[in-house]
């Protein structure tokens, strides 16, 4: 199977965060999954990388020109250069069959909204799972609970993504 990781490239995260993505990716490669991923060698996205390739599994970046010198410490997996985030995030959602969140900014949240919203309006059969071992997602999990009360989405929206607090409960959903 095809997990897209959407996550932090900044090197300045607290290292719990980054010891959750190696344990996640180390996880995810073992089990035989390949990687699609934004072609980025630091924080926990460089970890997701070394974590695949480390155990041979194919990897599949895409960047944007803005981060395109990054590719080169990536020898190891298949980049494709996007004119911008708009096209990164769509390729790499066509190109997976799972994507998961890790803790991350606000190009990560984007991510996760994009995908939800894609989801949901056309029908995409694709998982989307919250990595919430850190309370990472706890804030988007209270947004999206007020968007319900406020009728601005029906409790439906729910049946769209996961929330998981560990491992074991990722393997569920996988």
């Amino acid at each position: 199977m095809k997990i897209a990781i959407s996550s932090s490239s900044n090197d300045l995260i607290d290292d719990k965060y980054k010891e959750i993505a190696r344990k996640v990716s180390k996880y995810l490669a073992e089990q035989g999954h390949d990687l699609v991923w934004g072609s980025g060698s630091h924080s926990i996205m460089g970890i997701c990388y070394d974590e695949f390739a480390r155990v041979g599994r194919h990897i599949y970046g895409f960047t944007t020109d803005k981060y395109a010198s990054d590719i080169e410490n990536l020898p190891l997996a298949t980049h494709k250069i996007e004119k911008d985030t708009f096209d990164l995030k769509k390729s790499m959602f066509e190109n997976a069959d799972v994507i998961l969140f890790l803790a991350g900014g606000t190009g990560t949240v984007s991510e996760f909204f994009t995908d939800l919203e894609e989801v949901r309006s056309n029908d995409k059969n694709k998982i989307l799972v919250a990595y919430n071992e850190d309370h990472s997602f706890d804030m988007m999990k209270i947004l999206i609970d007020d968007l319900v009360s406020k009728n601005f989405n029906s409790k439906s929206i729910y049946d769209y993504f996961k929330i998981v607090n560990g491992i074991d409960e990722l393997k569920k959903c996988l």
